[in-house]
This record gives C-alpha cells, sequence and structure tokens, in this order.
C-alpha cells in the first residue's frame, strides 16, 4: 500500500477519536456495560438501560391534541416512566456513577500521550533551518501503587538554505516508582477504584430503590383521585337529595305544613352539602395538577383516569397481615437497599480511616529509571549499548505534622458519625415497619367498621325517607340521616385507599416489590414475604 493510503488512513482513525458522537458512543458503550454487570450482581437479572429519552412522549402528544386522554392505572406508569423529569434525574445519576467509575479505570490503566513541535527559523539570508519534533509517552498507575513513566522523544533537524539533509536524534526514557512506605500495598492505593466501583453498587441500589418507591407513589395518588372521583360523586348525590328536599320544604311551608324552621335548616343544609360539593371538586382538580406534575405532563393537559380501579380495590378487599412485628422488622434490615448502602458506608469509613493512618508514616519511594539514545545521524534506531540508568530512594519525614494528624483524626470521627448513621437508620427502618403494620390494621378495622356504618346509614336514610314522606318525621331527621351516609360512605372509600396504601408501604419497607426489567410497572397482587434472602454487600 501507498505511504500517502497509509498516512491518509491514520489521519481518519485519528480524526474519529476527535469526533463527539463517537466520544458519546464510547462513553454509552463502557457505562452500560458497567451497569448491566452491577445490575446482575444486584438483582440477579440483566437491565435494559438507556439514559436518553424517548422522543415520541404523551407529553409532546397531548400538547399537540385538546383531545382528554383516558389513562388507565398502567399506562400512568408507563408515561412516568416516560415523561417524569425525576425518573430522568434519578437514571442520569446512575449513569454519571458509572462514567466516574471510567475514570477510576482509566487511572489505572496504560494512558498514551503524543504530539509533535514544527518549527523553522533564520537569521537574515545567511540561515534557515527547519526542526521537527515528535514525542509519544505512556504512564501507567498500578494497584499497587506503582507508577511506571516511559516517553520517547524524536527531533529531526534540517538547513533549509544549503539543503542538508536531516539529522535526527532520539531518546527513550523509562521511570519506575515504587512507595515501600506510605501509599504502598494493593489496599491503599486501589482505594480510589475501590470506592468507584462501589459507589455505582450504591447508586444502582438508589435506582432500583427510587424506582419502586416512585412507582408506589404514583399508584398512591391514582387510588386517591379516583376516591376523589367517588366522594365528588356521593357528594353531588347527597347536594341534589338536600336540594330536592328543601324544594319539597318550601312549597309545604307555602302550604302551612312545615314552620319557617324546617324551611331554615333545609336551606341552610343545601348551602352545606353546596359548598361540600365546590370543595370536593377543587380537591379533585388539585389532585389531577399534583398528579399531572408527577407524571412530567402539563399541567393544562387533559387527562381522565379509570373509576374502574376503585371498584378493582373493592373487589381485592381487606385482609389481615399476618406477618409478625419481629419477622417484618427482620426482612426490612436484610433486603432493604437503603440500608445495606448504610452498613457497607461504615466499611468505606473505616477504609478512609486506615488510609489516613497509613499518611501519617513517612514517605519512602524507590525509583529506578534508563534513558536510550539514539545512534549517531539515525534518529529512529536507538544505541542499546550507551544505556544511562540510575537507582535511587526518595525520603520525605513529613516533619509537617499538622495536615495528616488532623485528616486522621477527622476520618475517626467520619467513621464514628457513620456508624451513628447506621444505627439511626435501623432504628427508622423499625419505626417504619411497625407504623405501616399499626396503619394496616388501623385502616382495616375502620373499613370494616364503616362498611356496617354504610349498610345502617343506607337503612336508616330509607326508613327516615318513608317516615318523612309520610309526614311522621319532620326534615331535620331526614336531613340527619343524610350526613350521616356520607359521611359513612366517605370514610368508607378513605380508609379502603388507605388499607392498600399501607399494605404497600409496608411491601416497600420488605423490599418485596419487583418491578419489571424497565419501566414501573409492577404486580399489585404480590404477596407479602415470609423469608429474605441473604444480604449482597458491595464488592
Amino acid at each position: 500500500m501507498p505511504r500517502s493510503a497509509v498516512a491518509l488512513l491514520c489521519l481518519a482513525a485519528l480524526s474519529a477519536c476527535y469526533a463527539p458522537d463517537a466520544n458519546k458512543e464510547s462513553a454509552d458503550r463502557e457505562v452500560y456495560g458497567i451497569l448491566d454487570t452491577t445490575s446482575a450482581k444486584l438483582t440477579g437479572e440483566r437491565r435494559r438501560f438507556a439514559v436518553e429519552r424517548p422522543v415520541d412522549t404523551l407529553r409532546k402528544q397531548l400538547q399537540q391534541t385538546p383531545t382528554p386522554r383516558m389513562l388507565t392505572l398502567v399506562e400512568a406508569l408507563d408515561v412516568a416512566a416516560e415523561n417524569s423529569r425525576e425518573f430522568q434525574t434519578q437514571k442520569e445519576r446512575l449513569y454519571l456513577a458509572a462514567l466516574n467509575l471510567t475514570r477510576s479505570q482509566n487511572d489505572f490503566a496504560w494512558r498514551f500521550g503524543g504530539g509533535s513541535t514544527d518549527q523553522i527559523s533564520g537569521s537574515a539570508d545567511d540561515t534557515a533551518n527547519a526542526r521537527l519534533g515528535d514525542d509519544l509517552s505512556a504512564n501507567a498507575n498500578s494497584v499497587y501503587g506503582t507508577r511506571v513513566v516511559a516517553s520517547f522523544v524524536q527531533t529531526f533537524l534540517r538547513s533549509v538554505l544549503s539543503g542538508g539533509s536531516f539529522d535526527g536524534n532520539s531518546i527513550l526514557d523509562l521511570t519506575i516508582t515504587q512507595p515501600l512506605l506510605r501509599g504502598s500495598g494493593r489496599r491503599i492505593a486501589r482505594e480510589p477504584l475501590t470506592q468507584a466501583e462501589r459507589d455505582v453498587v450504591y447508586a444502582m441500589r438508589d435506582y432500583e430503590r427510587f424506582r419502586v418507591t416512585f412507582a408506589i407513589d404514583l399508584v398512591a395518588d391514582y387510588w386517591r383521585i379516583v376516591r376523589q372521583m367517588s366522594d365528588l360523586a356521593n357528594v353531588e348525590a347527597n347536594y341534589n337529595r338536600v336540594a330536592t328536599l328543601r324544594r319539597e320544604t318550601q312549597e309545604l311551608f307555602a302550604a302551612g305544613r312545615k314552620t319557617i324552621t324546617d324551611l331554615g335548616r333545609a336551606e341552610q343544609d343545601e348551602y352545606t352539602a353546596d359548598a361540600q360539593r365546590v370543595n370536593a371538586q377543587n380537591d379533585l382538580q388539585t389532585l389531577l395538577d399534583q398528579f399531572k406534575l408527577s407524571l412530567g405532563l402539563p399541567v393544562e393537559a387533559k387527562i381522565e383516569l379509570d373509576p374502574a380501579e376503585l371498584q378493582k380495590l373493592q373487589e381485592r378487599g381487606t385482609q389481615p397481615v399476618t406477618i409478625a412485628e419481629s419477622r417484618a422488622i427482620e426482612l426490612s434490615l436484610q433486603r432493604r437497599y437503603d440500608f445495606r448502602t448504610t452498613v457497607d458506608e461504615v466499611e468505606d469509613a473505616g477504609r478512609r480511616a486506615l488510609i489516613a493512618e497509613d499518611a501519617l508514616g513517612m514517605q519512602l519511594d524507590f525509583t529506578a529509571a534508563i534513558s536510550v539514545p539514539s545512534e549517531s545521524g539515525k534518529g529512529l534506531d536507538l544505541d542499546w549499548s550507551r544505556i544511562n540508568w540510575s537507582a535511587g530512594v526518595d525520603l520525605d519525614l513529613v516533619l509537617n505534622r499538622v495536615p495528616v494528624r488532623n485528616a486522621y483524626r477527622s476520618a475517626l470521627i467520619s467513621f464514628d458519625q457513620a456508624i451513628r448513621a447506621r444505627e439511626q437508620n435501623q432504628d427508622q427502618l423499625t419505626a417504619a415497619v411497625r407504623a405501616a403494620l399499626r396503619n394496616i390494621e388501623a385502616a382495616l378495622q375502620t373499613y370494616q367498621i364503616q362498611s356496617k356504618a354504610v349498610v345502617l346509614g343506607e337503612q336508616r336514610f330509607e326508613a327516615t325517607s318513608a317516615l318523612y314522606d309520610a309526614g311522621r318525621e319532620p326534615a331535620f331527621e331526614k336531613l340527619d340521616a343524610q350526613r350521616a351516609l356520607l359521611a359513612s360512605q366517605l370514610s368508607r372509600n378513605a380508609a379502603l385507599v388507605n388499607y392498600a396504601i399501607a399494605r404497600l408501604a409496608l411491601m416497600n419497607n420488605l423490599e418485596a416489590i419487583t418491578l419489571e426489567p424497565s419501566g414501573l410497572r409492577f404486580d399489585l397482587d404480590l404477596p407479602m414475604p415470609q423469608s429474605g434472602p441473604q444480604p449482597r454487600t458491595a464488592e
């Protein structure tokens, strides 16, 4: 192949290294490989991961059409996975943690450098010289603290005016430095890479924990909205009944069959029911706007939620949770990702304290170097018979002790703080599990009580209405029966939703909800766990 063609190929390959798209793709390949491996170790399965946001999202579709869009619960989770800004931020944090690991890995790999310097200089019309210089270098740090630096420099000089030939010289330098005291050993030298690897594990745990918690929050918000929709329907039905009763009372008052007191009470109840209806409508719109923000949709977007989701909750019913409190706490401490990270951070703080202790010692480095010049007049031919070498040690007694002393004492305090953080997190998890169990039991009992209250309220309202129509009961008795019926209906709906949310909260505290590999979908009928896996530590 002609030399010109080879040069063009090399230039094209070198240019590709500087292309933005090529660098982006290179970073993505490394990061996604790291995340794929980390996910497999942490969750037991490989997860598809992409930091880029989808192009055709529901947000853009809603901005282009005013037609209302019905969202089922599952569709809402899919929409949030595509549009939620909070979810996108969490994905980017995970990506950046892995990207930082690639930089740490690069610090322990061979790093190459190179360039050239071309120059022409002269003096009046007498002399003119052209100087061409190239240099190549490589350096690396080993996980045992060894530092290796190699460089190759060549320079060519030619007299332009006299037409002389190029005279060249080259030199190869190689230097090796090995710490013998401070900074020596794999445990100390590899610490930046070790911490970067563990940070990726922590970021993956945070990501998985966020996904589940975010999905649960969305489901809970969805249930609260459909409950509010049902409450609004009950409030509107109550208002219609009260308004009808007021009209009937007004007609009877005009006929002289009802007193002014009866009419006043009916009118007052109508105003109260109307205000309750207005507040219920406002609460529904507020919940919808907040839900759209959580999904990442414009607040002015027109969406509708499926009221059948409340009926599905009623069909699932309420069942007592049989898991013992002590067992639930044990499972939570075994399975919770955030608690495992808190435990591992104690180990991180301990390693940093050991490194700070190592820094208290004196520095003693062994250094060896060789230098190989080129043969006379032959720029690329090295003369190995004229090797220059040197060896020695560098000693630093570190007589200024204040910085290293303070760093060591700070590391010890940080270690104690990490232990206290672990203890506090353990207590907080215990309290959260106990609260979730109590919330489930309270919601279960409230639902059972209010379900009976609804039945009694319906019976009382029917009986009171019949007596009122027969003229045997005053209007306030019927109004009171209506208020009691409405209150029990609203309380029953609230207790049902609170039970379902409290159950998910307990499942979340036990890290018992498994989402699909990507997105936010999960099975709402997952059983309560009775056993847990062995905790996975960051390696």
